[in-house]
């Protein structure tokens, strides 16, 4: 702490920031890795004695149950939750009951566009160096964004935080309070996904696309496990990464030589991403590796810095397809499910380049087979995550579908083409009968 030693005991509080809170407040935390657990089972604690306190938060992932669980019934007078991506069921279910509200929005744009003036911004951070400056983590280019909307930033200190380079620093003179912490983080560990034949057809015809050098962007679960395996055997060279969030899989590609970064185009020899979650393996390859930087989600998620690397293809998951190429991956209908992440941003980006790939990968089937996820309509009430004019490729285990710039009647035929077998006839009756659309399967 040398030179900023007095600094930081001036603005150590022992109350685990009691005393910032008041009713009517909007507080920000962090989340995911970069949740501060402490502060938030105090805030727990002291919810009954708070009137109307807006706790807004990207996911909250708590290492700890909080008790009592400031998302529950009992205290919804008492802090009203508003989640930027809505995984945690908890606050789904509080979305769906109306003690919650999910704010749709483009990760790139969460801080931009923040329609609150932040009373309290709250995050975990590692210890502070020397030179005074405190590494927000594993989840620090969420954040970021945040701190200009924020009348006071309290940093729970946490020497269990990964170091991770990159626009990922706050300096003491930024803060306002510290509360000092010691518990591991949470973890998630996709490499131990089990997945099957339909995710491994899948991962085929996806790996297909992917050519040596170019630079890649996944998201999270089985079958982005199972696409990085696959670019393993399949003997793919020299990949970038740029991507909205680092989890197992880049451990493993880097490991295995697959991964060198060497030919991005920019950040060249580095992995770029605005935050990691994963397994102990992931946040031990991380911390104060040079070849991993965070940046904040505003400069990593802008299509425009994405659409500049050097043959970018990004890989997403949804729910739905429906004939025209739309893409659900918000939920079904109008119930609410998940938020859309990164997902359009990385999708538009990858599509913008002149060799660029916007995929998006999900099987043909749902409910052990007996509907399927491509559809004539989406269900009523669904979210457009990728809309009919931003669709590229479409991936299921039954083959691709190219889908940009094809008129309707093509675009209905290839998705025909992709969809399970059981289904094609239907499919193209529904098209030709309800869509009006000239569709034949032979």
């Amino acid at each position: 702490m040398s030179g900023f030693g007095q600094e930081y005991r001036d603005k150590r509080l022992s109350d685990r920031g009691r005393v910032l809170l008041a009713d009517n407040m909007t507080v920000y935390v962090n989340g995911a890795t970069g949740l501060p657990n402490t502060f938030m089972q105090m805030l727990a604690s002291e919810a009954s004695a708070l009137r109307g306190i807006r706790l807004c938060h990207p996911m909250r992932r708590e290492v700890m149950a909080l008790d009592p669980d400031p998302v529950a019934p009992t205290l919804a007078e008492n802090i009203f939750h508003i989640s930027d991506y809505t995984y945690d069921e908890s606050i789904r279910r509080a979305v769906h009951e109306g003690r919650a509200s999910y704010r749709p929005i483009h990760s790139s744009d969460g801080g931009r566009h923040f329609p609150y003036s932040i009373d309290v911004l709250v995050g975990a951070a590692a210890p502070m160096d020397r030179h005074g400056y405190f590494n927000l983590g594993p989840f620090g280019g969420w954040m970021m964004d945040f701190l200009t909307h924020a009348r006071k930033v309290v940093l729970e200190v946490n020497p269990q935080q990964p170091v991770v380079f990159g626009d990922n620093y706050v300096h003491i003179s930024q803060i306002d309070g510290i509360i000092e912490a010691d518990y591991p983080i949470i973890e998630i560990r996709q490499s131990e996904s089990i997945f099957g034949d339909t995710e491994r057809a899948i991962a085929r015809n996806v790996a297909a696309l992917v050519e040596d050098g170019a630079t890649v962007q996944a998201g999270v679960g089985s079958l982005p496990d199972a696409i990085a395996k696959t670019l393993m055997s399949d003997g793919h060279r020299d990949l970038g990464v740029h991507t909205e969030s680092l989890f197992d899989w880049v451990v493993d590609l880097y490991t295995a030589g697959v991964v060198t970064n060497t030919h991005k185009g920019q950040n060249v020899g580095k992995m770029t991403a605005a935050m990691a979650i994963g397994s102990r393996a992931l946040y031990e390859f991380i911390d104060r590796n040079p070849c991993v930087e965070l940046q904040r989600f505003s400069y990593v998620n802008d299509p425009m810095v994405i659409a500049r690397n050097h043959k970018p293809v990004s890989i997403n998951a949804t729910l739905q397809v429906d004939l025209s190429g739309q893409c659900a991956s918000e939920g079904f209908g109008p119930r609410h499910h998940g938020g859309i992440g990164g997902q359009w941003n990385f999708h538009y980006g990858a599509s913008l380049a002149p060799d660029g790939k916007g995929i998006i990968a999900l099987p043909s089937t749902a409910r052990k087979g007996s509907v399927s996820r491509i559809v004539p309509s989406l269900t009523a009430g669904s979210a457009v995550s990728i809309t009919r004019n931003d669709i590229h490729y479409v991936v299921t285990e039954y083959g691709v579908a190219d889908l940009r710039g094809r008129p309707l009647d093509e675009r209905a035929k290839l998705l025909i083409g992709i969809a399970h077998p059981r289904f094609r006839d239907e499919l193209a009756r529904a098209a030709r009968e309800v869509l009006g659309l000239h569709v034949h399967v032979a």
